[in-house]
Parts: C-alpha cells; structure tokens; sequence
C-alpha cells in the first residue's frame, strides 16, 4: 500500500500519439500513460497501464521557466521565475495537468514532486526520452514524504492580493504554510486585512515580502542559498531528519550554491539529476546550523540529512 501511494505521487505522462508509437513508449521504458478517453482500450490492448484523461478537467498548472526583465533602477535584466509551487500550497488535493514546450518535460516533473502533488505532462514528443530519464530518477530517490517545513503562516483569503503574495515568498525562497486561521508553531503569522498587515500594504507585494523577511530576521530562517537568483527550495523534516528540495528553473547549469539550514544535521547526502557522483562540498554542522555546497544543478536535486 505504501508503494502505491509514493508512486501515485510521481508525474505522469499524457500522450496523445496514436497506438503505432507504442514502440517509442516501450523503448523509453514507460508502462503506464494518461491518454485521451477515446484511445484508452488501444493502448490497453498494446500492454499498457492506460488512464483516460482530459487536461481540462484538472488544475491547469503554468509553464515553469524563467523570463529575464529589464530591471527599473538599472539596466541589467533580472530573473522573474515562473512557478507553481504556491499555487500547489493553496490548492491542495487536486491534481495537476501541464502543458510544456521544449525541454521543458524534467521541470515540469520535479516541480509536483517536490511538492507531493498529483501531476500529468504534456509535452513536446522528442522530449519523451527526458521524461523517461527523469521518471528513473525520482522513481531512484523517492522516499516517505515527511511534513513540510516553514516559518511563516499565511491565513489565505483567497484573494488575488494574497496569491500575489504567496508569489513573492516562494520566488524569494520565505518558506511559508497555507492556513485557516494562525497557528503558533510559525514565527509569524499573516492575515492579510489585519491592523498589523494592511491590505493597502499587501498590494505592493515586493515591499510587503521584504517587510516579512525583516520581521522574520534572516537568521530564523530555516534555509538560505547564496550564489543563485533562479533556485527555489522546498524543505521537509521530522525532527530527525530532512529533505531539501532545489529547483533550478533556468535553462543552464547553477555552480557553487551555498546553502545554510537551521539545525545541525551530522550527514547530508546529494542526488542531482544528470549528474553522476553529485557530493555536497565544505559541509559543517556547528553552532547550531548546517552549511554546505552544492557543485552543480541541471534541473532538480535533493539532499537528504539527517542529525543523529
């Protein structure tokens, strides 16, 4: 039962090729796709886990990417990331359907499933080699999912101002819960509308998001990178143990991001997609936090640590 669980949570593919491609499905190593209804018993009959499905029934998840803006004080252009992640965290339960152009199929993976969601990829058919690839790798490091881990709690009206947000916390990596109503375990709580957190404030999101930071303080922080401006973290624990999650939404290679949690973690063990040997560097655990190196991300990497 636990097996099916975890696996039902790793991305699937919709495919609306015709039965003759089976051969390119099979080659890929792939047994079970999601296909429109009318196509469902063909592919049965070829061997396959066929599921019918029709992506506009599903939450429509954005095409994950970066685009680079001109920048107003300067002009040098600044990374704005294209991201589901807090649409994920205010919309819990339901599945997910992407639609993605060119070498775009690996990030459209990793992002559900850094997140535990349900997800189906449409995607560019020469890409379906790099689905394969990145199914084998999730299939390789998947694990129990643990909690998630934040500190700040967001009281969600399910307002536009509020998504907008949301936006701006995970684009700066302010780890954050969607709540009903506040919860003491996080270091702030947010409702929007309040006296301390106006929405005439909120409307500016990026001082609004600054302004959360600086209450925070970034040394309550439970994660922080240095060295990249196109890495988005997810993080889940126990107590014992945790899991970053590091999504590299731009179309090159990250060198040399260094990361700093709370905690002192004794060990933490790398797994990078498309990178062989992938190991943490500089790794020291004292004075009550955990830092570390990591050499390179293509598209997606956890590290698992744990304290004891």
């Amino acid at each position: 039962m636990i097996w099916f669980l975890l696996a039902a949570l790793l991305p699937g593919l919709y495919w609306e090729q015709g039965v003759e491609t089976a051969p390119a499905l099979k080659k890929a190593g792939l047994q079970r796709v999601y296909v429109p209804a009318e196509h469902e018993q063909a592919w049965r009959a070829a061997g396959f886990t066929a599921v019918a499905f029709d992506p506009q029934r599903h939450a429509k998840a954005e095409a994950p990417g970066v685009q680079y803006r001109l920048s107003v004080a300067s002009a040098t252009s600044v990374p704005w990331i294209d991201a589901n992640g807090w649409r994920f965290q205010r919309n819990v339960g339901k599945t997910w359907s992407y639609s993605v152009p060119a070498r775009k199929a690996a990030l459209a993976m990793a992002e559900p499933y850094a997140y535990g969601v349900d997800a189906v990829v449409r995607l560019d058919p020469p890409d379906l080699d790099l689905f394969a690839r990145m199914l084998a790798f999730l299939r390789r490091i998947d694990r129990p999912r643990m909690p998630a881990l934040a500190n700040i709690g967001i009281v969600d009206d399910g307002s536009d101002v509020t998504g907008e947000v949301l936006n701006l916390l995970a684009r700066r990596n302010l780890l954050f819960k969607v709540l009903m109503a506040p919860d003491p375990r996080y270091d702030l709580n947010v409702r929007i509308g309040s006296k301390e957190y106006p929405e005439e404030e909120a409307a500016d999101p990026y001082t609004f998001a600054g302004k959360l930071r600086y209450q925070l303080t970034d040394e309550k922080r439970l994660v922080r990178i240095y060295g990249s401006d196109v890495v988005l973290v997810r993080l889940t624990g126990d107590g014992e143990r945790a899991r970053l999650h590091l999504i590299n939404y731009a179309n090159r290679r990250v060198n040399g991001l260094r990361v700093r949690m709370l905690g002192e973690y004794r060990a933490g063990e790398l797994a990078a997609f498309g990178i062989d040997n992938a190991a943490l560097l500089d790794y020291a655990a004292r004075d009550g936090a955990t830092e570390f190196t990591v050499p390179d991300i293509d598209t997606y990497a956890v590290v698992d640590l744990v304290k004891r």
